[in-house]
């Protein structure tokens, strides 16, 4: 009943987390969490108070169950010296067989309830921190490596889980059974107690110690962790880089060092881990000794009698496990603080780009009108865009083109704001983009970079991604398969589809790895049209095929771009010929702008990379 209890309450946990946590994800878009980030782990485990309340009584007295035995050993040695020592021993014996189960019963329940809600209290921690990391912009994830935050959501979540389960069962229960059992142990022989605590001041003081020493050890544990994470992440997702460049000697030696330091990380902390319980066990163990010998005299004083003796024994031999244990306990802790504060630095880290004001829009008045003045775009304090001012027409198609680095992909991204703008520099319909919900804006735009990312999954699946984010997505699944074939057709995708054994449902891999480079382009194409947008951006999306399928993708796209703003970058000026305006962008500047014709006949920028790439072959005629 107590694990069917607690799937149950776990799956309505998950049910309210996507209902809640998750809606203004789906619903409003990447909006801020405005919700107060937890400062302490243990604030998580407040939903599942009840249960956390419930596994410490349950602990308590497993416990007092434990410290129960001690005191009917004690009479059972006494009862064998008496009279009715056949009567009462079996009696005693049978008592005490009967705690045992019932501390059993008790300990299992504990663990049940108390695990339970630390794995569903890491649940809730790990969508806290994915949700949080949805919110954060490019600037985040340009600072700190994939590696390392996928190292702190799997390594740190689980060392903070076990804080919450094993950590805390460890603290009650050391904490009642050192109280009970000294209360017990005076009872018996308040002078025999005094000396067998001798020892544990000095316990204390060795924890305290080497708990700092443990906690600097754990931080660099996971901290190195994170870097060989990160390696590694890099390594695979370049492997055929590595191979093509025979790079796997220098990679493997690169890999190997940061195995080692980690390792030696590893071995400090052991080593001081090591160090931790055999001392304080030792301690314990003088304790004992002290015990023996005095008490030994107090039964022969006639201060106690012999089953007292071996009462108190017992109540001592008790607090043997939470006495090593503490060594343990202190070792936990100091890593669970380590990897909050890791965990913690997530939480507090802040996006840049917030959302608008501005009540959400409805798709049907978006005319897709675009306008930048004196737009300016800095990245990494470096000016990528200076002052450019362009006007781009609902339902027109706007090229833009220049050299390598002049700027075209970062003026691209501003405009969905995947970096800062500055207020008023960039208008859609006559309103600041600054002042829109991110939900609203993103939702206007089809977006083809021209670094095609896949998700490892169908082909078909890829592409229903974009259907599924229409304002008014299809109401069945055939609606779903027949506006994913219209994007696959419309991206130029048929032909590839045929080849495939699979077609649709060919399953691309890791970022799409098992197509090409064209082909995964083409996908995220598709993907792009599939949501309808009033405002599509091909960002040199079809760089990777050749020229001639360029061509007849464009030519087949003609319509569905009729009614929609379109901005097309390629660095092939054969593609963009026919745009009814060609923006020239070079340092960050507009330099030219007006129709093919017109700029050739400037013979500025455009005309010498039209000449170049005419030299080249690259304009097919």
């Amino acid at each position: 009943m107590t694990t069917l209890g607690a799937t149950a309450t776990f799956s309505d946990r998950r049910a309210q987390l996507n209902a809640t946590q998750y809606q203004g994800l789906s619903d409003q878009g990447l909006t801020d969490d405005k919700s107060p980030v937890p400062r302490s782990p243990w604030a998580l485990l407040r939903p599942y108070r009840s249960r956390v309340i419930l596994a410490c009584i349950m602990l308590l007295a497993t416990s007092a169950l434990a410290l129960t035995i001690p005191k009917l050993l004690g009479r059972t040695i006494e009862a064998l010296t008496g009279a009715n020592a056949h009567k009462l021993v079996p009696t005693l014996a049978m008592w005490m067989i009967a705690i045992a189960i019932a501390q059993a019963g008790t300990r299992i329940a504990s663990r049940v309830l108390l695990f339970n809600a630390a794995r569903m209290a890491e649940y809730d921690l790990r969508a806290l921190l994915f949700r949080h990391l949805l919110t954060l912009d490019s600037k985040y994830y340009r600072e700190h490596p994939t590696g390392d935050i996928m190292s702190r959501l799997t390594n740190d979540v689980q060392t903070v889980r076990a804080v919450w389960g094993p950590g805390l069962l460890n603290l009650v229960n050391t904490s009642f059974l050192f109280t009970v059992a000294l209360t017990l142990m005076l009872r018996v022989d308040p002078i025999l107690t005094l000396w067998a605590l001798l020892p544990y001041p000095s316990m204390v003081l060795l924890g305290l110690a080497f708990g700092k020493q443990i906690y600097k050890a754990s931080r660099g544990v996971q901290d190195q962790l994170g870097k060989l994470s990160s390696l590694i992440q890099e390594d695979l997702s370049g492997v055929a880089i590595i191979k093509s460049y025979n790079l796997e000697k220098s990679r493997l030696e690169k890999f190997a060092g940061a195995s080692e330091v980690l390792m030696d990380q590893n071995m400090i902390l052991t080593r001081v881990r090591g160090r931790l319980v055999p001392t304080l066990g030792a301690v314990a163990a003088l304790g004992t000794v002290v015990v023996l010998f005095l008490g030994g005299q107090h039964v022969i004083d006639g201060r106690i009698n012999l089953g007292q003796l071996i009462e108190f024994n017992a109540y001592l031999a008790a607090l043997v496990w939470p006495t090593l244990a503490l060594g343990w306990m202190i070792s936990l802790l100091q890593r669970g603080k380590a990897s909050w504060e890791r965990l913690q630095a997530i939480l507090d880290s802040e996006a840049e780009i917030h959302d608008g004001p501005a009540a959400p829009i409805e798709p049907a008045s978006v005319r897709g009108e675009i306008e930048l003045r004196n737009l300016s775009v800095a990245l990494a304090n470096k000016t990528i865009i200076k002052n450019l001012s362009l006007k781009l027409q609902s339902g027109t198609t706007t090229a833009i083109v220049g050299r390598t680095g002049s700027g075209k992909s970062s003026l691209i991204s501003a405009l969905p704001r995947l970096n800062g703008v500055p207020d008023k520099s960039i208008f859609i319909d006559g309103q600041d983009i600054n002042q829109m919900s991110l939900h609203s804006l993103r939702s206007m735009i089809g977006f083809a970079p021209q670094e095609a990312f896949l998700f490892s999954t169908s082909i078909g699946n890829n592409i229903r991604y974009g259907v599924e984010r229409r304002p008014v997505p299809p109401v069945d699944e055939a609606g779903y398969a027949s506006a994913i074939m219209d994007a696959a057709r419309a991206a130029g995708l048929s032909r590839d589809l045929e080849a495939l054994p699979q077609g649709l449902d060919t399953v691309v891999g890791e970022r799409g790895i098992t197509l090409s480079g064209g082909q995964r382009q083409r996908v995220a194409l598709a993907r792009a049209l599939a949501t309808e947008p009033k405002i599509l951006v091909l960002d040199d999306s079809l760089s990777s095929v050749d020229a001639e399928t360029e061509r007849e993708i464009l030519s087949s796209l003609a319509e569905l771009m009729k009614d929609r703003t379109s901005i097309l970058i390629s660095h092939r000026l054969a593609a963009v010929r026919r745009a009814d305006q060609i923006a020239v962008i070079d340092e960050g500047q507009l330099v030219e702008l007006g129709d093919h014709d017109q700029l050739l006949a400037k013979q500025g920028v455009y005309a010498q990379i039209y000449d170049t790439q005419l030299k080249e072959g690259l304009l097919g005629e």
